[in-house]
């Protein structure tokens, strides 16, 4: 039984769906379709698991330009990705081994090919009749795709997705190699079809991944994955006999600043205080959100001493931000610091020994920070 992300189709209903659409075509635009049918079904199934696992794109890209070698017959084919203000090129050729990867590299200076490649993806965008490039073909591959063969026959179509453009697929055949057909066109617009959405959907994917691990209101990790990154990074620290802090950090008086802003003022305030904290910590450390009004921070190699340095900076920071443009002071933070192994052997024995140590600020008056040397 196939399963599938939301928004990813299945490789059968995707085949399926191609070939319904086909067969409102003359008969005989159907004849390669079916020759190809197993290589068609088996790219488009790959190309799901690989989305689905989450492979590097490349891996897409190795499989599309596989199946257009021996689909499209054709002897080089070439798939340019636009890359925010870049284009990357993959290629591959005949001469090549099922098994070799594609060869990447970054085009530079091709404004004028971006600008033409988002031209021809815009909606009803269209030419006439052996027009539809409204480019030098030939000037295209020599400068381009670096290919120098007078006598080649060229075919592409845009990676295209809801209205948004990924790229161009290129197949190339030598005057040897004969004409591509109209079929041909519908077989490299249907690859090219299927790359698009599948590099749309690992954008989804990815996305779908990453709000799985971060707080939506703040934008820093969440509890689930604070959790689980102190777990691993208890078992590193034991492994490498190495020692790390942990913060537990709590925002004091909100609920007074909620009274008297609204939680909507109160909400803004934790999605500033989080963006203090992470431009107060360091690359290493890695910030979440614990609670409604408590965060989580781990120093990965950090003892207590080194641990107290980072949290001051933080505590201080928040207290002199202005959260209503005018004021400082208006939030202050307390926190609890606890290490391993000194205070525990797993994570939740580190936050437990860290909120005993934050409770122990709380008492001192708040906006300060306590270690669990502290504790006595």
């Amino acid at each position: 039984m196939a399963w599938e992300l939301p928004g990813i189709p299945s490789a059968r209903y995707v085949f399926y769906r191609i070939k319904s659409t086909l067969a409102k075509q003359p008969i005989t635009s159907m004849l390669k379709i079916e020759k190809y049918h197993d290589i068609l079904f088996a790219t488009l199934s790959e190309i799901t698991s690989l989305i689905i696992g989450g492979k590097d794109k490349r891996m897409i890209f190795q499989r599309v330009l596989d199946t257009c070698l021996v689909t499209l017959e054709a002897q080089r084919v070439y798939l340019l990705e636009l890359a925010g203000d870049k284009i990357i090129k993959y290629s591959k050729s005949k001469s090549a081994r099922t098994d070799e990867p594609v060869r990447i590299e970054e085009l530079p200076g091709t404004p004028v090919l971006r600008d033409w490649m988002i031209k021809e993806s815009q909606e009803g965008h269209s030419f006439a009749k052996g027009e539809e490039l409204a480019f030098d073909l030939p000037f295209f591959a020599h400068s381009y795709l670096e290919d120098g063969d007078p006598n080649r026959v060229i075919v592409l179509s845009p990676l295209v997705a809801k209205k948004s453009i990924f790229g161009l697929l290129v197949a190339i055949r030598g005057e040897d190699g004969g004409s591509f057909t109209t079929e041909d066109e519908q077989l490299t617009a249907i690859l090219a079809n299927q790359a698009a959405i599948a590099l749309e959907n690992r954008l989804l994917y990815q996305q779908l991944e990453r709000e799985a691990i971060t707080d939506g209101l703040t934008g820093v990790y969440n509890y689930r994955y604070l959790i689980n990154s102190l777990d691993t990074e208890t078992r590193r620290a034991r492994r490498f006999a190495q020692t790390f802090s942990f913060v537990m950090l709590d925002v004091d008086n909100l609920k007074q600043y909620n009274d008297r802003l609204g939680h909507l003022g109160g909400s803004e305030a934790l999605r500033q205080i989080a963006q203090i904290i992470s431009r107060s910590s360091r690359e290493i450390d890695l910030v979440s959100k614990y609670g409604g009004d408590e965060f989580g921070i781990i120093l990965p190699q950090t003892d207590l001493s080194g641990a107290v340095v980072v949290t001051r900076r933080i505590v201080d920071a928040v207290a002199g931000h202005l959260f209503d443009g005018e004021t400082k002071g208006l939030l202050t933070c307390s926190a609890g610091l606890s290490s391993f192994p000194r205070d525990g052997a797993t994570g939740r024995e580190l936050i437990a020994s860290a909120d005993k140590a934050l409770y122990q600020a709380k008492r001192a008056g708040k906006n300060t920070v306590v270690t669990t040397e502290e504790l006595g």
